[in-house]
């Protein structure tokens, strides 16, 4: 079992644990690179949805195209999909196509591995 921890910004900056079984992540990893983190947005549904919670490895900067990154842009953080021909991060809802970022603009923070929404 992998055990993680997030900060809840919806609800007072609560800790809130996270516990899954290693079996559900199918990319290589780096157990001590893991960290859980609450997505604040839409733009990456409907495959990530708004207040969903993501596990991502800070070991993993291997790019793969149609893989999904945490990347740094701006002063924010941001969940985006690669596309290797155009080397861009992209929005995978059309409403928020205008959210593309070429990658030498970015700092590549983390591959995503895993999702996990509350319905």
């Amino acid at each position: 079992m992998i055990k993680l921890e997030y900060t809840d910004i919806f609800n007072n900056k609560k800790i809130e644990k996270l516990q899954f079984s290693k079996n559900l992540i199918k990319h290589t990893y780096n157990e001590k690179s893991l960290f859980a983190i609450l997505v604040d947005g839409k733009s990456m549904e409907p495959l990530i949805s708004d207040k969903a919670v993501v596990v991502a490895d800070l070991s993993n900067k291997t790019l793969e195209n149609d893989g999904i990154y945490l990347v740094y842009y701006e002063n924010k953080m941001w969940i985006k999909r690669y596309k290797a021909e155009n080397k861009t991060f992209f929005s995978i809802n059309p409403a928020f196509s205008h959210l593309t970022y070429k990658k030498e603009k970015t700092h590549l923070v983390a591959k995503v591995l895993l999702t996990f929404t509350n319905l």
